[in-house]
C-alpha cells in the first residue's frame, strides 16, 4: 500500500526533540534487502487481517506497525496524526481561539488559577479561586484540564457558558463568554528588579518571541537597566526562526548562532546573525539555564557563551539538540523524524547521549509543541541530565530546593486556597505586599483548622521498613524499636512549620499577590527568593566579578578547551 505525499510547506522550527524542518523526503531506489522485508511485512499484514480470530481494522494494524518502526528509533522521531500534529501547530503559532484562562484541578474541581490580561475571561471579572462547575450546562467534576480545555476552546466569535462557584457568593452562576483568539506571551514578565539590574523572562519559543523579547529588552534598557538577567530556565523550545531571531537581539550581525550535522560531511547547515543587535555591546548579561532549559533556548544559550557576550549561571540545560524533519504523509498523518544534531559555534553537540527521558506535559495552551503530545501535567519533572551535552554554565549555582513539607503545602494548595480567602476579604493590597509575622500566625492557624497532614519522607522510608522487616519475619519486639522511632520522627514533624517559615512568608507573598497583580505579582515575589537569580543579580553588579568571569571563559577557549 502507497500513500501519496503532500506538498511540504518549507519552513524550520526546533523543539524539545530538536529542530523540526518541513519538507518532503525525496525518494531513493529501495534496496534489496528493504524490497524483501516490505514482502515479508506485507504477507504478515494480508494474513493477521485474513485469518486473526476476530475482525480487525487494517489502519489500527498499520498504524500501529509504524508506531512500532518508531519506537526503534530515538524518543523524538513519531507518527503525528491529526490531533497531535494540530497540537503541534497550536504551540508553534502560540495562539488560539479560546477565553483566556489558565485552568488547574483544585479538590476534584476545575479552578482558575489566573486569568490572562486583555482576554474574555479578564474582561468579564473572571478571578483566581472561581469554581468552574458546568460548561454548557455539563458538569465538570472529574474533568481533566485537557477535557477542560478541549470545550473551551472554538471558534473565534462563538460562544460558551462556564457555570462559576465562587468563594463569598451563595449560589453559582453563569458567564456567557465570547471566544477570541488568545495569544500566548513567550515573555510573561519583565522589569526593572534590584539596583537598576533589569530582568526578562521567555518561556517559550512561539511565532511572536523574537518581537517579545526586543521589546522587553527595550522597555528595561528604556528604564535604565544597567545589566540584564535573561531567564530561561524551564524554557523547553519552539520556533527555530525564534531562536535565531531572540540570538540576534544580543550578538554582532554575521555572528555564526548555530548549525546542524547530519548523517553526511556535506549535510552541515549554518545560522548566522542577519540583524543588527540591539543590547549595546558593553552592557552585561547573565543567562540563567536549569535542567529544564531545553533545545530552542540551549541554542541561544550556547551561542551567546560562545561568544563571550553573557555569563551563564545556573545548572546544566537539558541536552536536547536533534534536528527533525516534518513530513506530511496524508491529510492526517505526518512524520517527525530526526535527521541531524545541533551544535554551538565551538563545535559542542546539544545532544546529550543517551537522552531518554521526555519533558513534561503541561495544562491549557501552554505547552512545548515539538514533542508529539500536547503537555498534559507540568508537574512532572525532567530527568536529569549527565555530564555530556547540554550548555554548562559559567557559574554553577544550584536552585532552591523544596522541602517535603514545603512540597505538601503546595501539592495541597493550602497557600493558594488562604490568598483566595484572604483576598476576598482584604481589599487594596500593596504592590509591595510583605506578609507579616502575624499573617504566618493566622497561615498556621488556617493550617491546624484544616488539620494539615502529611507524610514525612522518613515516615514514608519507616513504613518500608516495617513491610520489610514483616515479610521477612523479624521478631516482634522489633516493633517496639519502630514504635519509639516512629514517635522521635512524629516530635520533630512539630518543628516543620518553624523550620520553614521563611517558605511559608514566599509562598504568602506570592499567591496574594498574584491575586492582586496577575503574573506580574506571583514573578516580583518569586524573584525576591531566588536564590539563582538573586546571584545573577549580585554579579552583575559587581562589574570587576563580571569581568573576571568573562575573561577567565575566554582563557579557557584559547588555551584549547572548548566552552
Amino acid at each position: 500500500m502507497r500513500i501519496p505525499m503532500k506538498p511540504a510547506a518549507q519552513f524550520l522550527l526546533v523543539a524539545v526533540g530538536g529542530l523540526l524542518l518541513l519538507g518532503s523526503e525525496s525518494a531513493t531506489a529501495p534496496t534489496t534487502n528493504v524490497y524483501n522485508n516490505i514482502k515479508v511485512y506485507n504477507r504478515v499484514l494480508a494474513n493477521v487481517y485474513d485469518k486473526y480470530v476476530e475482525k480487525v481494522d487494517s489502519k489500527d494494524l498499520i498504524f500501529a506497525s509504524i508506531q512500532g518502526m518508531m519506537g526503534v528509533l530515538d524518543q523524538h522521531s513519531a507518527f503525528l496524526e491529526k490531533k497531535q500534529y494540530d497540537d503541534l501547530m497550536l504551540e508553534t503559532q502560540g495562539k488560539y481561539g479560546g477565553v483566556g484562562i489558565s485552568i488547574d484541578v483544585r479538590d476534584g474541581w476545575l479552578t482558575v488559577v489566573s486569568p490572562m490580561e486583555g482576554t474574555p475571561a479578564f474582561r468579564l471579572g473572571l478571578r483566581a479561586g472561581d469554581k468552574i462547575v458546568a460548561i454548557e450546562g455539563e458538569s465538570t467534576k472529574g474533568f481533566t484540564t485537557s477535557q477542560a480545555a478541549s470545550k473551551l476552546r472554538g471558534p473565534k466569535g462563538s460562544k460558551v457558558t462556564i457555570t462559576i462557584e465562587r468563594p463569598g457568593d451563595a449560589a453559582p452562576f453563569d458567564v456567557e463568554i465570547v471566544r477570541e483568539v488568545i495569544e500566548i506571551k513567550s515573555v510573561p514578565y519583565k522589569g526593572v528588579v534590584r539596583d537598576g539590574i533589569g530582568y526578562v523572562k521567555l518561556v517559550r519559543f512561539s511565532e511572536e518571541s523574537g518581537q517579545e523579547v526586543e521589546q522587553a529588552v527595550k522597555d528595561v534598557l528604556a528604564q535604565g537597566a544597567k545589566g540584564i538577567v535573561f531567564d530561561l530556565r524551564w524554557n523547553h523550545g519552539g520556533l527555530l526562526t525564534q531562536a535565531v531571531s531572540v540570538s540576534e537581539k544580543f550578538l554582532d550581525k554575521g555572528k555564526l548562532i548555530s548549525y546542524t550535522q547530519g548523517r553526511d560531511a556535506s549535510d552541515r547547515k549554518e545560522f548566522h546573525a542577519a540583524a543588527t543587535p540591539i543590547v549595546p555591546r558593553g552592557l552585561p548579561i547573565v543567562v540563567l539555564v536549569n535542567s529544564s532549559t531545553a533545545s530552542a533556548s540551549e541554542i541561544v544559550a550556547g551561542a551567546l557563551q560562545d561568544d563571550h557576550r553573557a555569563v551563564i549561571l545556573g545548572e546544566q540545560s537539558y541536552g536536547k539538540g536533534l534536528v527533525q524533519t516534518l513530513i506530511p504523509v496524508d491529510n492526517d498523518v505526518s512524520l517527525k523524524l530526526t535527521t541531524a544534531k545541533w551544535y554551538t559555534p565551538s563545535g559542542r553537540c546539544i545532544q546529550k547521549e543517551d537522552q531518554e527521558s521526555h519533558l513534561g506535559d503541561e495544562a491549557e495552551a501552554d505547552g512545548d509543541a515539538l514533542e508529539s503530545t500536547i503537555e498534559v501535567d507540568k508537574k512532572e519533572e525532567i530527568e536529569k541530565p549527565k555530564d555530556e551535552g547540554g550548555i554548562l554554565p559559567d557559574v554553577a549555582i544550584e536552585g532552591d530546593k523544596l522541602t517535603r513539607y514545603g512540597f505538601e503545602l503546595e501539592r495541597q494548595n493550602h497557600f493558594f486556597k488562604f490568598a483566595v480567602d484572604y483576598t476576598t476579604k482584604h481589599a487594596n493590597i500593596p504592590k509591595e505586599f510583605r506578609a507579616t509575622d502575624d499573617l504566618v500566625a493566622q497561615f498556621k492557624s488556617y493550617l491546624e483548622a484544616q488539620k494539615f497532614t502529611y507524610k514525612s519522607a522518613s515516615e514514608m522510608e519507616l513504613d518500608k521498613i516495617r513491610e520489610l522487616a514483616k515479610e521477612e519475619g523479624f521478631d516482634a519486639g522489633l516493633a517496639a524499636s519502630f514504635d519509639l522511632l516512629e514517635r522521635k520522627i512524629a516530635e520533630e514533624k512539630l518543628k516543620d512549620f518553624e523550620k520553614n517559615t521563611d517558605y511559608v512568608r514566599f509562598g504568602l507573598e506570592r499567591e496574594i499577590l498574584a491575586k492582586v497583580l496577575g503574573t506580574e505579582g506571583a514573578y516580583r515575589a518569586n524573584l525576591r527568593n531566588d536564590t539563582q537569580a538573586q546571584a545573577a543579580i549580585d554579579l552583575l553588579l559587581d562589574s570587576a566579578k563580571y569581568r573576571q568571569t568573562v575573561e577567565a571563559k575566554k582563557g579557557l577557549v584559547q588555551a584549547g578547551q572548548k566552552g
